[in-house]
Protein backbone atom coordinates (compact mmCIF):
# COMPACT_ATOMS: atom_id res chain seq x y z
CA UNK A 1 0.00 0.00 0.00
CA UNK A 2 1.40 3.43 -1.08
CA UNK A 3 0.63 6.01 1.45
CA UNK A 4 1.33 9.59 0.26
CA UNK A 5 -0.18 11.68 2.81
CA UNK A 6 -1.95 11.36 6.20
CA UNK A 7 -4.62 13.43 7.78
CA UNK A 8 -5.72 13.58 11.63
CA UNK A 9 -8.36 14.28 13.63
CA UNK A 10 -7.99 16.85 15.98
CA UNK A 11 -9.51 16.44 19.46
CA UNK A 12 -8.49 13.39 21.50
CA UNK A 13 -5.85 12.04 18.54
CA UNK A 14 -3.76 15.31 18.50
CA UNK A 15 -4.82 16.79 21.58
CA UNK A 16 -7.43 16.73 25.12
CA UNK A 17 -8.74 18.87 27.16
CA UNK A 18 -6.58 19.41 30.69
CA UNK A 19 -9.68 19.10 32.67
CA UNK A 20 -13.28 18.58 31.84
CA UNK A 21 -15.24 21.30 30.15
CA UNK A 22 -17.82 20.98 33.03
CA UNK A 23 -14.76 21.89 35.61
CA UNK A 24 -13.65 24.85 33.02
CA UNK A 25 -17.65 26.37 33.56
CA UNK A 26 -17.89 26.07 36.92
CA UNK A 27 -14.06 27.46 37.80
CA UNK A 28 -15.48 30.61 35.38
CA UNK A 29 -18.85 30.69 37.61
CA UNK A 30 -17.30 30.98 40.26
CA UNK A 31 -14.91 33.55 39.90
CA UNK A 32 -18.30 35.24 39.01
CA UNK A 33 -19.90 34.54 42.17
CA UNK A 34 -21.99 31.73 41.16
CA UNK A 35 -21.83 28.46 42.81
CA UNK A 36 -21.25 25.30 40.54
CA UNK A 37 -20.33 21.88 40.43
CA UNK A 38 -17.72 20.75 37.69
CA UNK A 39 -18.93 17.48 37.45
CA UNK A 40 -22.95 17.58 37.45
CA UNK A 41 -22.16 20.39 34.39
CA UNK A 42 -19.59 18.22 32.49
CA UNK A 43 -22.94 15.58 32.35
CA UNK A 44 -25.28 18.54 31.39
CA UNK A 45 -22.64 20.20 28.75
CA UNK A 46 -22.47 16.36 27.15
CA UNK A 47 -26.26 16.10 27.49
CA UNK A 48 -27.23 19.23 25.79
CA UNK A 49 -23.65 19.86 22.99
CA UNK A 50 -24.83 15.84 21.67
CA UNK A 51 -29.02 17.06 21.19
CA UNK A 52 -27.53 20.24 19.75
CA UNK A 53 -24.56 18.67 17.62
CA UNK A 54 -26.48 18.39 14.78
CA UNK A 55 -27.72 22.34 14.92
CA UNK A 56 -23.56 23.47 14.33
CA UNK A 57 -22.83 23.18 10.98
CA UNK A 58 -25.61 24.97 9.99
CA UNK A 59 -25.71 27.44 12.18
CA UNK A 60 -22.07 28.65 11.57
CA UNK A 61 -21.08 28.25 8.26
CA UNK A 62 -22.59 28.99 4.80
CA UNK A 63 -21.33 31.30 4.58
CA UNK A 64 -18.91 30.84 7.78
CA UNK A 65 -19.15 32.92 10.50
CA UNK A 66 -17.14 33.85 13.90
CA UNK A 67 -20.13 35.69 14.86
CA UNK A 68 -22.49 32.53 14.59
CA UNK A 69 -19.51 30.06 16.15
CA UNK A 70 -19.70 32.34 19.07
CA UNK A 71 -24.00 32.93 18.86
CA UNK A 72 -23.98 29.11 18.78
CA UNK A 73 -22.24 28.45 21.38
CA UNK A 74 -23.57 31.29 23.83
CA UNK A 75 -26.63 29.45 23.40
CA UNK A 76 -25.44 26.07 24.28
CA UNK A 77 -23.73 27.48 27.33
CA UNK A 78 -27.16 29.51 28.28
CA UNK A 79 -29.18 26.20 27.89
CA UNK A 80 -26.37 24.34 30.13
CA UNK A 81 -26.59 27.44 32.64
CA UNK A 82 -30.38 26.85 32.84
CA UNK A 83 -31.14 23.21 32.92
CA UNK A 84 -28.59 23.03 35.60
CA UNK A 85 -30.36 25.16 37.51
CA UNK A 86 -27.96 28.10 37.63
CA UNK A 87 -29.49 30.94 35.44
CA UNK A 88 -31.38 32.81 37.95
CA UNK A 89 -28.40 33.29 40.30
CA UNK A 90 -25.92 33.70 36.83
CA UNK A 91 -28.16 35.62 34.59
CA UNK A 92 -26.97 39.00 35.73
CA UNK A 93 -23.17 37.96 35.32
CA UNK A 94 -23.23 35.39 32.23
CA UNK A 95 -22.52 37.59 29.16
CA UNK A 96 -19.00 38.01 31.16
CA UNK A 97 -19.06 34.39 32.26
CA UNK A 98 -19.42 33.21 28.58
CA UNK A 99 -17.05 35.54 27.51
CA UNK A 100 -14.53 34.37 29.42
CA UNK A 101 -15.47 30.46 28.52
CA UNK A 102 -15.44 31.51 24.67
CA UNK A 103 -11.62 33.37 25.26
CA UNK A 104 -10.46 30.59 27.02
CA UNK A 105 -10.80 27.65 24.64
CA UNK A 106 -9.63 29.81 21.80
CA UNK A 107 -6.49 29.59 23.80
CA UNK A 108 -4.33 27.05 24.28
CA UNK A 109 -4.39 26.53 28.05
CA UNK A 110 -6.91 24.04 28.34
CA UNK A 111 -6.01 21.39 26.21
CA UNK A 112 -2.32 19.72 26.11
CA UNK A 113 -0.87 17.63 23.41
CA UNK A 114 -1.00 13.66 23.75
CA UNK A 115 2.90 12.64 24.70
CA UNK A 116 2.64 10.72 21.35
CA UNK A 117 1.74 12.98 18.85
CA UNK A 118 5.01 14.99 18.35
CA UNK A 119 7.26 11.48 18.07
CA UNK A 120 4.85 10.58 15.71
CA UNK A 121 5.09 13.66 13.46
CA UNK A 122 8.85 13.71 13.57
CA UNK A 123 9.03 10.68 12.01
CA UNK A 124 6.73 11.31 9.11
CA UNK A 125 8.51 14.67 8.79
CA UNK A 126 11.93 12.39 8.41
CA UNK A 127 9.91 10.29 5.65
CA UNK A 128 9.31 13.43 3.62
CA UNK A 129 5.29 12.35 4.57
CA UNK A 130 2.33 15.62 4.71
CA UNK A 131 0.33 15.74 7.05
CA UNK A 132 -2.55 17.69 7.44
CA UNK A 133 -5.81 18.13 10.25
CA UNK A 134 -9.54 16.94 8.74
CA UNK A 135 -11.49 18.06 12.26
CA UNK A 136 -15.05 18.64 13.34
CA UNK A 137 -14.48 21.77 15.26
CA UNK A 138 -14.99 25.87 14.87
CA UNK A 139 -12.16 28.34 13.49
CA UNK A 140 -10.54 28.37 16.71
CA UNK A 141 -8.61 25.17 16.33
CA UNK A 142 -6.26 27.50 14.40
CA UNK A 143 -4.30 29.69 17.20
CA UNK A 144 -5.67 26.40 19.74
CA UNK A 145 -2.94 24.59 17.51
CA UNK A 146 -0.47 27.22 16.53
CA UNK A 147 -0.42 27.83 20.65
CA UNK A 148 0.39 24.21 21.70
CA UNK A 149 3.31 24.67 19.11
CA UNK A 150 1.45 22.06 16.32
CA UNK A 151 0.37 24.35 13.71
CA UNK A 152 3.33 24.62 11.55
CA UNK A 153 3.71 20.96 11.65
CA UNK A 154 0.70 20.58 9.58
CA UNK A 155 0.62 21.61 5.61
CA UNK A 156 -2.81 22.81 6.59
CA UNK A 157 -6.32 22.56 9.02
CA UNK A 158 -9.12 22.05 7.44
CA UNK A 159 -12.16 22.35 10.38
CA UNK A 160 -16.07 21.22 9.13
CA UNK A 161 -17.01 24.66 10.18
CA UNK A 162 -15.46 26.85 7.90
CA UNK A 163 -15.58 24.03 5.44
CA UNK A 164 -19.32 23.64 5.96
CA UNK A 165 -19.55 19.99 5.90
CA UNK A 166 -18.47 17.35 8.59
CA UNK A 167 -16.93 13.94 9.07
CA UNK A 168 -18.57 11.22 8.38
CA UNK A 169 -19.11 13.32 5.10
CA UNK A 170 -17.16 12.54 2.71
CA UNK A 171 -16.88 15.99 1.30
CA UNK A 172 -14.66 17.04 4.27
CA UNK A 173 -11.90 14.05 3.09
CA UNK A 174 -12.09 14.69 -0.64
CA UNK A 175 -10.96 18.26 0.13
CA UNK A 176 -8.07 17.56 2.15
CA UNK A 177 -6.98 14.98 -0.85
CA UNK A 178 -8.27 18.17 -3.31
CA UNK A 179 -5.41 20.47 -1.52
CA UNK A 180 -2.87 17.82 -1.36
CA UNK A 181 -3.16 17.14 -4.98
CA UNK A 182 -3.27 12.75 -3.83
CA UNK A 183 -5.69 10.71 -4.28
CA UNK A 184 -7.64 9.36 -1.84
CA UNK A 185 -6.79 5.92 -1.95
CA UNK A 186 -3.25 7.21 -1.16
CA UNK A 187 -3.73 8.87 2.23
CA UNK A 188 -4.29 7.12 5.47
CA UNK A 189 -6.60 9.44 8.25
CA UNK A 190 -6.46 8.54 11.75
CA UNK A 191 -8.66 9.93 14.63
CA UNK A 192 -10.56 8.37 17.91
CA UNK A 193 -14.01 8.27 16.44
CA UNK A 194 -15.01 5.19 14.92
CA UNK A 195 -17.71 6.01 12.45
CA UNK A 196 -16.65 9.57 12.03
CA UNK A 197 -12.80 8.82 11.46
CA UNK A 198 -12.98 5.32 10.19
CA UNK A 199 -15.70 4.80 8.43
CA UNK A 200 -16.01 8.82 7.05
CA UNK A 201 -12.81 7.80 5.51
CA UNK A 202 -13.26 4.85 4.18
CA UNK A 203 -16.29 6.18 2.65
CA UNK A 204 -14.18 8.67 0.61
CA UNK A 205 -11.77 5.90 -0.87
CA UNK A 206 -9.30 6.77 2.02
CA UNK A 207 -7.65 4.11 4.34
CA UNK A 208 -9.47 5.04 7.93
CA UNK A 209 -7.60 4.09 11.39
CA UNK A 210 -8.40 4.39 14.78
CA UNK A 211 -6.25 5.76 17.43
CA UNK A 212 -7.52 3.63 20.83
CA UNK A 213 -4.58 4.29 23.28
CA UNK A 214 -7.21 2.84 26.46
CA UNK A 215 -7.41 -0.79 23.82
CA UNK A 216 -11.11 -0.64 24.62
CA UNK A 217 -12.40 0.58 21.24
CA UNK A 218 -14.45 -0.44 18.03
CA UNK A 219 -12.44 -3.46 16.04
CA UNK A 220 -10.88 -1.34 13.11
CA UNK A 221 -9.81 -3.07 10.31
CA UNK A 222 -6.33 -1.07 11.41
CA UNK A 223 -6.25 0.79 14.73
CA UNK A 224 -3.21 2.27 16.40
CA UNK A 225 -2.23 1.89 20.26
CA UNK A 226 0.30 4.89 20.18
CA UNK A 227 0.64 7.18 17.31
CA UNK A 228 4.20 6.21 17.23
CA UNK A 229 2.79 3.17 15.40
CA UNK A 230 1.47 5.02 12.60
CA UNK A 231 5.32 5.77 10.56
CA UNK A 232 5.86 2.01 10.80
CA UNK A 233 2.39 1.21 8.95
CA UNK A 234 3.51 3.04 6.07
CA UNK A 235 6.97 0.70 5.28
Amino acid sequence: MDIQAVSFDAGNTLIRPRTSVGEVYADAARRHGVPADGAALDRRFREVFDRRRSEFLPAVSRPHSPGRERAFWRTLVAEVFRLEGLWEGAAHVFEAIFHELYEAFARPDPWEVFPDVVPCLDALQAKGVPVVVVSNWDSRLHEILRGLGLRDRFRFVLVSAEFGAEKPDPAIFHEAARRLGTAPDRMLHVGDLYREDVLGARAAGMVGALVDRRGDGPQARVRFRDLREVPGYLG
